[in-house]
This record gives structure tokens, C-alpha cells and sequence, in this order.
């Protein structure tokens, strides 16, 4: 699995940030957001060490919904930084009814460029089978908290752990829950929102390699215990056989008793 985890918001420079994490989400806010030219700096800086996502914020998806050259910002940054995903979040004022779902599905034709994905983070009235299902169909990745959803499945994974929840505390618990719900993934991106210890990309990949141990303990269990069972059923086929050819012998020496006796008389 390819794990990357990161944070928010940079904390001190780039080159620091690299040594503890490995993504960065940038957030398309006009009062936040460094020009291009200083967010280019940035990703040269990182040498190649920490890739790249930008989070349109919900008042900013609602507007690109009606006019999507309201992306421009994120779209700009995410050139500038070479950003691996771009993610869309939609407030509490954004429902799935039919209108949004077209105009959702018209900016994400919009915004597709080479080697960028598209993530969706609902934060409103969207049920999760619901949500699932229309990222699905739109082709984009769906973003949850997995810490807390009880969304489950391979490929590609963007998660948040949000800061009100247990996950951006890395709990036991949450880490155990992420884990379950990461283990089967090709890819892996989690973003822990708030101010977690620095040490907590190593504590979720060291939760994810203690579940995958496991599970690879379990395997060779049920492996060595298959074998057991194959050797046990061999052994009785032996015996079966052995049975056999004793049974034939003995019938061979019945036959040949009754043939001597018949030469006798």
C-alpha cells in the first residue's frame, strides 16, 4: 500500500514538514493561499518528498456549482504545486437533489486535467449510500472520515480525520477503526485536521502494519492448518489402500487353497 499523511496547514518550512509527513492539503481560501510563485517555491522545496492536495472549501464550491470559473483559484494552485488531487467540499445548503447532482457532475468534467483526481466531501444532507453511489457514477473519489464511516474497500482512499472526532486525536481506538477500514487499499491519503503530535504518520502506519501482521498470521495459521488436514486425509488414503491390498492378498490365498485342494481330489 502507498500511505501518505499530512496535515492542513504547514508548520514551520517545507523541508521540516517533509521529515514528519508526506502531504500537504492546501486550502483555496483568497486569505490563506500564497501566490503561485510562492507555492512553486514550495514544491521545489519539497524535493519530491511530499506530495500535494487543494481543498476548495464549501462557499466555494457553491459558487463554482453555478459559474466554474469560480475554481480558478484551486485550479491555479494545483498547477502551481502539481497537486495530486483537488477536493471538493459542499456544505449543509448543498442536498442531493437532481439539479446539484448535474451541476456537481458539470464542474467535475471541467476541472479534469492529467494526473489530477477529483475527491468529493459532502458535509451536508447527502446520505452515505447516497454519496457513495454518486461518487461512484461520477468517477471521484469520495471523502470520510474513516475513522468514524463505515465505508470499507480497495483502490484509492482520500480520508479526513476531523478534528471533533476521535481520529484526529489518534485514539487506540480510532486508529484501530482506520486501519480495518484502510487495509485493503492500493493507495492511501489521510489528512489529520487540527494540531496532532508530529509523530502521527508513524503511529498510523504502525497500526496499519500491526493489522496487516495479524492478518498475515492468520493466513499461515489457516494455511499450516490445511496442510495438517491434507496430510490426515493422505494418511487415510494410505490406509484405505493398505486395507485394500491386504483384502487382496487374502482372497489370493483363499483362491489358491481352494485350487491346491481341487488338484488333490
Amino acid at each position: 500500500m502507498l500511505l501518505r499523511v499530512g496535515l492542513t496547514s504547514l508548520t514551520g518550512g517545507i523541508e521540516e514538514y517533509a521529515r514528519r509527513f508526506d502531504v500537504l492539503e492546501l486550502r483555496a481560501d483568497p486569505a490563506r493561499l500564497p501566490p503561485a510563485k510562492v507555492l512553486r517555491r514550495m514544491k521545489g522545496g519539497a524535493a519530491g518528498r511530499v506530495a500535494f492536495s487543494v481543498l476548495a472549501p464549501p462557499e466555494l464550491t457553491k459558487k463554482a456549482l453555478e459559474a466554474p470559473a469560480e475554481m480558478s483559484l484551486a485550479v491555479e494552485a494545483a498547477a502551481a504545486v502539481e497537486a495530486s488531487f483537488l477536493i471538493l467540499q459542499t456544505g449543509p445548503t448543498v442536498g442531493p437533489s437532481e439539479r446539484v447532482r448535474t451541476r456537481l457532475q458539470t464542474l467535475v468534467k471541467t476541472l479534469e486535467r492529467p494526473g489530477l483526481r477529483i475527491g468529493w466531501e459532502p458535509r451536508g444532507p447527502f446520505e452515505p449510500e447516497q454519496a457513495a453511489a454518486f461518487a461512484e457514477s461520477a468517477g471521484i473519489t469520495l471523502v470520510e472520515d474513516r475513522s468514524q464511516a463505515d465505508s470499507e474497500g480497495g483502490g484509492v482512499v482520500y480520508t479526513r480525520l476531523r478534528a471533533e472526532g476521535a481520529g484526529a486525536r489518534l485514539t487506540s481506538g480510532a486508529l484501530e477503526r482506520l486501519s480495518m477500514r484502510l487495509i485493503t487499499a492500493e493507495e492511501a491519503w489521510v489528512i489529520v485536521e487540527g494540531r496532532p503530535t508530529p509523530k502521527a504518520r508513524a503511529r498510523i502506519r504502525q497500526a496499519i502494519q500491526a493489522l496487516a501482521d495479524e492478518a498475515a498470521e492468520f493466513a499461515d495459521e489457516d494455511e499450516a492448518s490445511e496442510e495438517t488436514e491434507d496430510d490426515e486425509l493422505d494418511d487415510d488414503a494410505d490406509e484405505l489402500d493398505d486395507d485394500d491390498e491386504t483384502d487382496s492378498d487374502d482372497d489370493d490365498d483363499e483362491d489358491g487353497e481352494e485350487e491346491d485342494g481341487g488338484d488333490t481330489r
